[in-house]
């Protein structure tokens, strides 16, 4: 569910890797369901209730964490604060390492708690602590008190040492850096053929019973994304004359659409406003008959049920459009039913048979290559086919017409250069091919990305650990339902 989310939202992957890194750097596969209304528990842990109070008080616990580590930067520091789904989820897993903390991490006296905040240079000026400042970011950033400040970073370094314990002994070897920097680095050229998947759509069939099958085993895959419902007033401009128009009549009729939101549409009719109403939308979807542009998609998502948002104007240029939008509410991810998804788990079937019967054929070809001696020109005549050759490429690569080129070239690295390469399984086919040419990378430039690399597998490695200790620990977790909407 996570995962699906990281890729619904628009974070940069290197916001992502610093997230998974530096704040809690595993994420389990909840179940979902209904969550409903009311102070009901949200879940358990350890059999003890969890209620939305707790998620709540955690999640401040989060964002304390997320200014320490992007406090500096703060466009990426509000991006992360605007995403309510992310931070929920984090701040779920951070009541889960803060249950299993107590009694194994040592007591977090008030001057390790002191220490630690008046270090960061967040809340300095010229080097030293301020206690101005101090007060000025909680109040500004995260619009809490030092007490309670102080509360949360306490819990946090309780999680911290608990990790921590959780990391001993995990190590990086100088071989295993080298070998990392082969698989980044090094490149390959092949002669080979393509064994296409939609060559054998005709032979295969799946039936409804195989999807509800399918469907039954997978629900979770099956949710339609979370998504907002807004209305809103739009005024167009086409120079600046019709601009500082509109910004006149949004003076005029702003405080009263605040005053009265409940009747938004009736009191935009009242100014000689434009009323629109767009069907719910999710994000990156972009609803029908308006100027959309990203301001607009952040503010429907960031606002409160109910609020009205500040003017935003699509462009800084004379012409344009400025909208002010009302949260009508959000809509929670729903579970698709199965009629809705059946033509799609039909394809998605009827591909991965078509897929199993290409590397069949593969694997034929590939023994009679390694066994009888078959020749790769003997392999493209049996398949009708003229041999194609890449260029020289690495990891990172893309094979024209194929795809990215990653499996195949550590495939290829793993066979060895004249050998003949075992099937390569890929989303459209599979590749059958012999290696030409390894051509390994220079040793000075791995002397440049050692260190980054070296980074790379132990934060790996750490990810890891903590994902098996979350499965280890799986049953000891209940959660109701999604956590989208708390």
């Amino acid at each position: 569910m996570v995962l699906k989310l990281f890729r619904s939202k628009k974070f940069t992957k290197r916001t992502l890797i610093l997230l998974l890194i530096l704040i809690i750097p595993a994420f389990v596969l909840w179940g979902v369901g209904n969550l409903g209304s009311g102070p009901k528990p949200i879940g358990k842990i350890d059999g003890k209730a969890v209620y939305p109070r707790d998620l709540e008080k955690s999640a401040e616990g989060i964002k304390a964490q997320i200014l320490f580590s992007h406090g500096n930067n703060f466009n990426v520091f509000s991006q992360i604060l605007k995403n309510r789904v992310l931070i929920n989820y984090m701040a779920w897993e951070r009541l889960i390492l803060l249950n299993a903390s107590r009694g194994k991490s040592p007591k977090i006296k008030n001057q390790d708690v002191i220490s630690f905040i008046s270090q960061h240079p967040i809340f300095q000026r010229n080097g030293v602590f301020d206690p101005a400042v101090y007060n000025y970011v909680l109040r500004n950033a995260l619009s809490t008190d030092p007490r309670r400040f102080e509360e949360l970073i306490r819990e946090n370094l309780a999680i911290h040492f608990f990790r921590q314990s959780l990391l001993d002994g995990i190590e990086v070897s100088d071989e295993e850096v080298f070998e990392e920097f082969g698989k980044v680095s090094d490149k390959v050229t092949l002669s080979y053929v393509f064994i296409d998947k939609d060559s054998f759509l005709n032979e295969v069939s799946v039936n409804t019973e195989e999807a509800k099958t399918y469907y039954d085993a997978n629900k979770d895959e099956f949710f339609d994304e979370a998504k907002v419902e807004v209305d809103c007033i739009e005024i167009p401009f086409q120079d600046a004359a019709e601009r500082n128009s509109a910004i006149g009549k949004l003076k005029e009729s702003l405080p009263g659409l605040v005053k009265n939101s409940a009747e938004f549409k009736k009191t935009a009719a009242e100014y000689g406003l434009t009323y629109a109403a767009p069907r719910p939308f999710s994000q990156g979807e972009i609803p029908d008959g308006l100027t959309f542009f990203k301001d607009f998609q952040i503010e429907a998502f960031r606002l409160e049920e109910g609020e009205i948002s500040s003017p935003l104007f699509s462009s800084k240029d004379d012409a344009g459009t400025v909208y002010v939008l009302h949260k009508i509410k959000n809509i929670p991810p729903a579970q698709q039913d199965f009629s809705a998804v059946r033509e799609n788990i039909l394809k998605l079937l009827k591909e991965e048979k078509s897929i199993a019967l290409a590397k069949k054929e593969a694997d034929a070809l590939y023994e009679e290559m390694t066994e009888k001696g078959m020749s790769l020109q003997q392999t493209a005549k049996k398949l009708d086919q003229k041999i194609l050759k890449t260029e020289s490429i690495s990891s990172s690569g893309y094979i024209e017409n194929i795809g990215p080129a990653n499996t195949v070239v550590l495939t290829a690295r793993e066979t060895g250069e004249g050998n003949i390469m075992p099937p390569a399984v890929l989303k459209n086919g599979v590749l059958l091919g012999v290696v030409e040419e390894i051509v390994s990378a220079e040793e000075s430039d791995f002397d440049q990305q050692k260190e980054a690399l070296k980074k790379q597998l132990l934060d790996a490695k750490q990810m890891d650990r903590i994902k098996a200790w979350f499965d280890k620990n799986k049953s000891r977790i209940k959660l109701n339902g999604p956590l989208e909407n708390i």
